[in-house]
């Protein structure tokens, strides 16, 4: 009889240590949600979102579409080429 108690305690012991296994593995919910977003919304990309405006590119000696930065200078679109407050052109 102690050898079917030590086979029983075995078993035992492996489906309960698989069952702790599973248990860790097993997803939780954590309560957070992701909000839905309504179906007509439409996301805005990066470059969308800045402010644009047209300004003059010393670069490009022309008016270009330029992004304004939120360090107060100006980047164009075209040739990527950064001006500063100090830089810009007096009208």
């Amino acid at each position: 009889m102690s050898q079917f108690a030590a086979a029983l305690g075995g078993a035992v012991t492996a489906v309960g240590v698989g069952a702790v296994m599973v248990a860790r593995n097993w997803p939780v919910p954590t309560g957070r949600r992701r909000a839905r977003h309504a179906a007509d919304t439409e996301l805005l990309r990066p470059v969308e979102a800045l402010d644009q405006t047209e300004a003059h590119c010393p670069v490009q000696d022309r008016p270009t579409l330029q992004l304004q930065l939120a360090t107060g200078g100006m980047c164009c679109t075209e040739c990527r080429h950064t001006t500063t407050r100090e830089e810009a052109p007096s009208a």
